[in-house]
């Protein structure tokens, strides 16, 4: 039997449980669960929002990209949390957009749990053994700074950050200032 994997900051399930969220890439309550190991550890986060800046390479490894100077240590070191372990046949949903993603409607039995002390240090320890990719903001070409920058861009018109009322609204103006101005500045052209 296949075995999938869920990251989370949660410990102590037997089962995991179906769930919606507004940040989720689909509208009904689903476990999320991936065949990749290194992919659930990206998911042990402790933050209010979510900014997983990652696409899964053509060898179906995990390639995580920083967004600004030391992201990930900014995200992860110190996260404590859980990598936990399911067998079953669940399905594949494209909505997810995640080409390793897996998802359950119902409640999903765990079989294993592996504790991680420090989310930082267990991705590092994928990037090591060659099932994660990390791509470090100083080691961007200037195309993939260039599309960082629409992204963030498409993300504060798409979730209307500039509102300043979605939980993401204060990283995205804290860590690209100069984008949050230039999304004021677009955002006044199209109303005018």
């Amino acid at each position: 039997m296949p075995v999938y994997y869920h990251g989370s900051i949660v410990g102590g399930l037997t089962k995991l449980m179906p769930f919606s969220s507004p940040s989720a890439n689909i509208p009904e309550a689903a476990v999320y669960l991936t065949v990749s190991k290194a992919l659930s550890s990206i998911y042990i986060w402790n933050k209010e929002y979510k900014w997983m800046t990652f696409h899964i390479g053509e060898d179906d490894i995990p390639v995580y990209t920083e967004t600004h100077k030391d992201a990930l240590y900014e995200f992860y070191n110190g996260v404590k949390g859980y990598i936990y372990a399911c067998e079953g046949d669940y399905t594949v949903v494209s909505a997810t957009g995640i080409k390793l993603a897996i998802v359950s409607y119902e409640p999903v039995p765990v079989s294993m749990c592996e504790p991680v002390e420090n989310a930082y240090e267990k991705i590092l320890s994928f990037e090591t053994h060659n099932q994660l990719i990390i791509r470090r903001y100083e080691d961007l070409t200037i195309r993939e700074h260039a599309t960082n920058r629409n992204m963030i861009l498409g993300c504060i018109k798409r979730l209307n950050l500039l509102n300043e009322k979605h939980p993401l609204s204060a990283f995205v103006k804290s860590h690209f200032r100069n984008l949050w101005e230039d999304a004021k500045c677009i955002d006044k052209t199209i109303n005018i």
